[in-house]
């Protein structure tokens, strides 16, 4: 009888499982390696990512694990307010200026004013939403900004815009996996008031050696508590305790712990847990994910917009672009929701040349030497109307014995809510096995 076994070796899962690493622990990983959802490669002393990339700043969570494994950060120093339309690319300055410096008729350039406004206001009350107040704790404020407009989709709460506009909020609700009628018009919001919070510059940190470098570093050192290869089939409550039963090597195995913290995505969860309370199958049911397709692109000269960290592209075959060179990576770029079905359809071949013929137009002077490809059809889940709904049941667990972790737990989809959604289940297993057996 184990303490707990942690199913999943994504951020969350292996969070969960540092933070539990001097009790008897196991994490059970279905891939051959670890890392979930951050995904990047060594190339000739660049890294090219084609996963989760940006981590936060000071006064985080993951800083501060950062800092514990002692992997070195590399600051990133463009900016993420970028925008290419109709074959012109404009960046930095403030948010307010885009619709006048874009290639915009008048009569969209004053639908795109009107509807700014309205969400620079509402950005604003949603900073000011995330504000913890002494006493709170992250659930209070995660469940009160989920709640922040909820009622409606994106696409509602624009209303009719010029269709010029309407691009570029599609491209927008593209990055977050959705379609502006499927996410809800806070998610939507929180997304411009993450990048207005600093004005769109040095949000945050990637890793100097890459992303994949922090969920191997865990790895690494958790040691032979982490067990690859493993495919986690069923979770399994009894009295007072769980029993995992998981397939490696052809072969079926089963462990039986204490506590088990399923940090795998929800439609994941939802099939291995067995016998979940009706209102939990509910919420894990209510989570939306979205696709990706990302290509990462290793270039001969990836020092061209050394100013720019990312640029939404509006009328390619992607819908954002990422320049990692300042941090001794590469390009990388992403099609989401609609772009990522169309470009899943093709091969991977065919998804290089469709991206690399779109990255000209943008950035002619770059020589593509290599792309690599990823498919990611649960990318990440985005928060549809009536998300905040199920969140008291995703945070509460099933009967002290298995408890859920991720960043569809959280309020927004990053590595820093998965990471801390992680650290909560494990102070709820390390109660719960701290706590006195019951005696019969």
């Amino acid at each position: 009888m184990k303490d707990a076994v942690v199913v999943g070796g994504g951020i969350a899962g292996l969070t969960a499982a540092w933070r539990l690493r001097d009790l008897d622990t196991i994490l059970l990983e279905s891939e051959p390696c670890v890392g979930g959802r951050i995904r990047s490669f060594e190339r000739d002393g660049h890294w090219v990512s084609v996963g989760a990339h940006m981590f936060p700043g000071h006064g985080s969570f993951l800083w501060e694990l950062l800092d514990e494994l002692r992997l070195e950060r590399a600051r990133i120093h463009g900016s993420l307010l970028g925008i290419a339309y109709r074959r012109k690319i404009v960046t930095g300055g403030h948010a307010e200026t885009f619709p006048f410096r874009l290639p915009l008729s008048p009569a969209a350039r004053i639908s795109f004013v009107r509807a700014g406004l309205r969400i620079r206001r509402d950005a604003a009350r949603y900073t000011e939403l995330a504000r913890r107040a002494e006493g709170e704790t992250e659930s209070d404020v995660r469940r009160r900004l989920l709640g922040f407009l909820d009622d409606r989709t994106w696409a509602e709460y624009v209303g009719p815009v010029h269709p010029q506009v309407e691009a570029i909020f599609r491209a927008t609700a593209n990055r977050l996996t959705a379609e502006p009628d499927e996410v809800a018009a806070g998610c939507m919001v929180a997304l411009f008031a993450h990048v207005w919070s600093t004005g769109g510059v040095e949000l945050g940190f990637n890793l100097r050696n890459g992303p994949s470098s922090l969920p191997s570093e865990l790895a690494r050192r958790l040691g032979e508590q982490v067990v690859t290869g493993a495919q986690v089939v069923e979770v399994a409550r009894e009295a007072g305790s769980v029993r995992v039963r998981y397939l490696r090597r052809g072969r079926e195995e089963e462990v039986s712990a204490r506590c088990a913290i399923v940090a795998t995505p929800a439609p994941v969860a939802r099939r291995i847990v067995l016998d979940l309370p009706a209102e939990t199958a509910a919420a894990l049911d209510a989570i939306v994910y979205g696709p990706f397709v990302v290509a990462g692109i290793l270039t001969d000269a990836t020092t061209a917009w050394d100013d720019v960290y990312s640029v939404l592209t509006v009328d390619s075959s992607f819908n954002m672009l990422f320049n990692h060179s300042d941090a001794g990576g590469a390009l990388m770029v992403y099609g989401g929701a609609g772009r990522a079905r169309r470009l899943l359809a093709m091969s991977d071949d065919e998804i290089a040349s469709t991206v690399t013929a779109d990255l000209h137009e943008l950035y002619p002077e770059a020589h593509v030497r290599e792309v690599i490809v990823q498919r990611w059809e649960n990318a990440i889940p985005f928060a549809a109307p009536g998300r905040a709904r199920v969140q008291a049941a995703l945070e509460r667990g099933v009967d002290d014995t298995v408890f859920f972790a991720g960043d569809y737990v959280g309020e927004w989809t990053h590595m820093e809510s998965a990471a801390l959604t992680a650290a909560e289940a494990a102070a709820a297993v390390r109660a719960r096995v701290d706590a006195p057996l019951a005696v019969s």
